[in-house]
């Protein structure tokens, strides 16, 4: 009787020793790489805003962040500095796909308009944010290895938030410290309370729809930001 005791006894151990191991159906937690740093200085978002009338032009937006985190695995958050948005310069048409040139004081204007009280409203919102809840592996990659993933979470723009869904990349480098995040949206400027702008009665205006690129330099804490670092081109 003892021994069957014993027998019992050892199966149980046995039993929660594989559980606590993760055997069994127990529940195990998802791997998360570790929290990245967004380098400020090279890292970049882009937008291509569409004229809307034959009488408008397209134009190229370029911006920074203020912060940024990120997290393989887990989630991050991301800052933007809307006050440091600019529109039509060389880099920002280039990388949207204009190529013709634009005129010094069209760049000006067009700027003043962007972030004037009439559309962003800097002022009032000086910044954005995308709170990243789940930042997942989309080919069946390890966490933190390079490929696609998928981003999910809540967008903040002009004071207000809609869910956000994106695929991005990660992308290796020279340097094992650095990765790169590239990945790309639309927006619809009304759904987040902007009146696309107009004028002349509308004989000059822009389309609702927005597409965004985010071009992110990820660096491990404590790798030092080199502003010589190369920027990606698409």
């Amino acid at each position: 009787m003892k021994a069957k005791l014993g027998i019992v006894a050892a199966t149980w151990a046995f039993a929660a020793g594989l559980l606590s191991a993760g055997g069994g159906h127990a529940q195990t937690a998802t791997p998360k790489a570790e929290k990245l740093q967004v380098d400020l200085v090279n890292s970049r978002v882009y937008i291509k805003v569409t004229s809307s009338t034959r009488l408008g032009h397209d134009h190229g937006v370029v911006g920074h962040l203020e912060s940024g985190t990120a997290t393989p695995g887990s989630g991050g958050k991301l800052v933007f500095a809307m006050k440091t948005f600019i529109t039509d310069t060389a880099e920002a048409r280039r990388y949207v796909g204009l190529n013709a040139p634009i005129k010094a004081a069209d760049q000006k204007k067009s700027s003043e308009n962007m972030l004037g009280a009439d559309v962003l409203n800097v002022d009032r919102f000086p910044g954005a944010t995308f709170e990243i809840k789940t930042f997942d592996p989309a080919e069946g990659q390890a966490v933190g290895a390079a490929g696609l993933y998928n981003l999910a979470g809540t967008f903040t723009l002009h004071g207000v938030a809609q869910p956000l869904k994106l695929g991005a990349k990660l992308e290796p480098t020279s340097d094992p410290a650095v990765t790169r995040l590239r990945g790309s949206f639309t927006i619809l400027q009304s759904q987040f309370g902007i009146t696309p702008y107009s004028a002349l009665g509308g004989l000059v205006g822009i389309e609702d729809k927005l597409k965004i690129w985010g071009e992110f330099v990820l660096r491990t804490p404590g790798a030092r930001a080199d502003a010589a670092t190369p920027r990606v081109t698409r």
